[in-house]
């Protein structure tokens, strides 16, 4: 019996070590991907608000990250932690990580009219109205990209992101 629940602990350590991996890996993407994407308002100087929903482990990644990457130019970059949708305010890109129990179409609703890059790791959410969603595909992270999304937020995309993307 001891056997028993030592493999089961060993397997949702595991699983709790490749959903972490998972994590830093999609913090480490969306600082890539940023940079084939252009946000009207870079053209003056000013705080670049990366905002984390759901997982604080999540936050803690994109936090260490936005220190390492310099990609926003003269940009500060600063990371904040969001409980509910209520609460986004002055954000240029939303990470929605995979554990966050709030519905897409509520963080859709109050973000409508901002330009916000909503940027998901759930399944599903591409469709739902994020610009950018992670999936697993065949065990490899690839990524979606709504196109419609991207437009009606204001964005303009290079066209290498768009060829490396599953356009939807």
């Amino acid at each position: 019996m001891r056997r028993y629940y030592f493999l089961v602990g060993l397997v949702l350590f595991f699983a709790q070590a490749s959903q972490a991996q998972k994590a830093k890996y999609h913090s480490d993407l969306v600082s890539r991907l940023t940079s084939h994407i252009t946000w009207a308002k870079f053209n003056q100087p000013y705080k670049f608000v990366i905002g984390v929903m759901g997982n604080k482990e999540d936050f803690r990644f994109f936090r260490e990250n936005a220190n390492i990457h310099e990609r926003f130019g003269q940009q500060t970059v600063e990371v904040r932690y969001y409980e509910c949708a209520d609460k986004i305010e002055e954000c240029d890109l939303l990470y929605i990580s995979q554990d966050c129990r709030i519905g897409l179409d509520k963080i859709v609703k109050k973000t409508r009219k901002e330009p916000i890059l909503i940027v998901s790791g759930r399944e599903g959410d591409g469709s739902l109205g994020a610009v950018i969603n992670f999936i697993d595909k065949q065990g490899k992270i690839k990524f979606e990209f709504n196109e419609s999304q991207a437009t009606q937020r204001g964005f303009v995309v290079s066209d290498a992101l768009k060829d490396i993307a599953i356009i939807i």
